[in-house]
């Protein structure tokens, strides 16, 4: 459809708010690309706390999956790492332009079958490059955008200038409150008591407070928590580090520009890493097992199932982290590298690793037999297992 018949523009704001930090981009994309096209954004939640101060929508209206998308000429879907019912509300309008219908063939494709390549978002593509791709389907023709998280002031947190910030995580969202998401108690201490608590600052939202409270009193160690996306954000900017699990705080900390060690367990390091460009630096850490990550894969439903043990943040040693502390210290403004045991890579390496794609082939193949032969023997009146696209993936 040529822009000038595009008068009414809607796009989402999902519950996760990982992927709203990830989908601003798109969304001033398309407010470069129709600046004169009334532009709505339909959120899951009210006062979207990610586009506090972000003006660029004209409207906001609330979402729910009785929404008539009809109503508008064209409809862009961010990239969103779950909520399928979201995905298949949308996918039944032809004016929606989202990844999934981007990249259909190809996922059900004999080759993706076998090795799984697209089967969780494109692993060897950001989420911020991803719906990029979606903006210039919809017309932009500019160049990229850096995600937007509300800045706060650092000035009230400079007691706190230099620190090194262990943000501890405990979500609210059923999926990130997993084991595969988050980094095991007995691990932040082990962290504490190798680096030192006179270096360090525990961090905390709200709903972090009573393991943030705990960890404080079990290591002697201050900590503060952050009321709001930017107190959170005008804290990380004091930081001299902050190391963080996967997850709406590492997103919304990349914004700052402090330098991130991240943990990633599931996650793709490569869709999910903390998008520091240009100004930040990071190194994700991956658990050290042969099956991970594997998100949206057949491993991950074997785990999440119980036919094996989901153990990848568990194993994701404290040594690992200290290691990665010292070496981002190194590293120059702009660099994002891999940790997986005591091997840091370039993004690139870690996607041209023929044993990195090997392992992860077997691993999506064979936990596709075990799921296949477990659903037979539960087809008995025994619920079936859903796909990992059915499950609830927020980041």
């Amino acid at each position: 459809m040529p822009s000038e018949h595009i008068r009414k523009l809607a796009t989402f704001a999902p519950l996760e708010l990982g992927d709203t930090i990830l989908a601003t981009p798109l969304y001033r994309a398309l407010r470069a690309s129709y600046p004169e096209a009334h532009l709505t954004v339909l959120s899951q939640l009210p006062n979207h706390p990610v586009l506090k101060d972000f003006g660029v929508f004209d409207s906001v209206k609330d979402y729910n999956l009785e929404t008539d998308l009809s109503a508008f000429d064209l409809v862009v879907l961010p990239v969103l790492c779950g909520d399928s019912e979201v995905r298949r509300h949308f996918a039944g309008y032809p004016n929606v332009i989202s990844a999934d219908g981007l990249y259909a063939v190809r996922r059900n494709s004999l080759a993706n079958k076998w090795n799984g390549l697209y089967s969780h978002l494109l692993f060897y593509k950001h989420q911020v490059e991803l719906n990029m791709e979606l903006a210039h389907k919809a017309g932009y023709a500019g160049q990229s955008i850096a995600p937007y998280c509300p800045q706060g002031d650092p000035a009230q947190f400079e007691q706190h200038k230099g620190m090194i910030g262990l943000f501890i995580n405990t979500p609210a969202n059923e999926f990130q409150a997993m084991a595969n998401r988050q980094w095991p108690f007995k691990n932040w201490k082990a962290l504490i008591e190798r680096v030192g608590n006179s270096r360090l600052i525990l961090i905390g939202g709200s709903s972090d407070r009573p393991n943030v409270e705990q960890l404080a009193r079990e290591t002697n160690s201050p900590f503060v928590i952050t009321k709001s996306f930017a107190e959170f954000t005008g804290l990380c900017r004091v930081l001299k580090l902050l190391v963080t699990t996967d997850g709406g705080a590492m997103h919304a900390a990349a914004t700052s520009g402090v330098p991130i060690i991240s943990l990633h367990g599931t996650s793709s390091p490569i869709l999910l890493h903390p998008w520091i460009y240009p100004d930040g630096k990071c190194i994700a850490v991956l658990s050290p097992n042969s099956c991970g990550p594997c998100q949206r894969s057949y491993r991950l439903q074997i785990c999440e199932s119980g036919l094996t043990k989901m153990d990848c943040m568990e194993n994701l040693r404290p040594e690992f982290i200290a290691s990665a502390m010292n070496e981002i210290e190194k590293l120059e403004r702009g660099a994002c590298l891999i940790m997986k045991g005591n091997q840091l890579l370039t993004k690139n390496d870690y996607l041209k690793s023929w044993r990195r794609a090997f392992e992860f082939t077997v691993n999506n193949n064979v936990a596709r037999v075990a799921l296949r032969l477990t659903s037979k023997k539960r087809a008995s009146g025994i619920a079936i297992l859903k796909p990992a696209e059915e499950r609830h993936l927020g980041s």
